[in-house]
């Protein structure tokens, strides 16, 4: 019963979100186009897509952050009484978070990739069972943690820093900025958040 609480609490939240979103005007001022706008809406499978307006964007975010922090909380009930213990002694199939608190791998797991890249548990894991490596996602996530583990101990760490002034680090945010794929460095791909997204630790 308790487990379907923050269901029914996240499908409210979205129907609001969703509510408001279709009563607000879209602040963003359409890209010209040379086609015609039946056209760009109807390209179907293959055809182009059309650019989320603010409110669908925020929408989409704020629904995506609430699925994610439900599944993350649900995870969290499963573990009361081990959330201390090593993430490996916990949870099955642990390669690249050996060593850290189960509670801490995942919030990383939330915020640090989650976040991040804009995305839902759903994006690399089976939901439910986490330990499977069905997806292409995930392994291509340890790549991409192991990469910019790389980076930040054998580059970054290089680099001169002022006295007493933190040393720079990448993580996921530096290059995704709340988008399944990396960002290209002229601007945000079509339907995509924009670049102004706030940064997050972890990942």
């Amino acid at each position: 019963m308790t487990d379907r609480i923050p269901i029914a609490i996240t499908a409210a939240l979205s129907i609001l979100i969703l509510a408001y979103a279709c009563a607000t005007a879209p602040t963003t001022n359409p890209a010209p186009n040379t086609q015609p706008v039946a056209q760009v809406q109807t390209g179907g499978l293959g055809g182009p897509r059309v650019p989320l307006t603010d409110s669908a964007r925020r929408v989409r975010d704020s629904t995506t952050a609430a699925r994610r922090d439900s599944g993350a909380a649900s995870v969290l009930r499963s573990i009361a009484g081990r959330e201390t213990q090593p993430a490996e002694s916990v949870f099955k199939n642990i390669k690249i978070l050996k060593g850290i608190p189960a509670s801490r791998l995942v919030n990383i797991m939330n915020m640090g990739f989650g976040r991040s890249l804009g995305v839902s548990c759903g994006f690399c894991h089976v939901p439910g069972k986490w330990d499977l490596d069905d997806k292409e996602e995930k392994n291509t996530a340890r790549l991409m943690f192991a990469m910019v583990q790389t980076i930040n101990r054998d580059f970054i760490s290089k680099v001169p820093v002022d006295t007493g002034a933190p040393r720079p680090v990448v993580n996921c945010m530096t290059c995704h900025r709340g988008n399944p794929r990396p960002m290209g460095p002229d601007r945000p791909p079509p339907g995509n958040r924009p670049s102004g997204a706030p940064p997050a630790s972890g990942g």
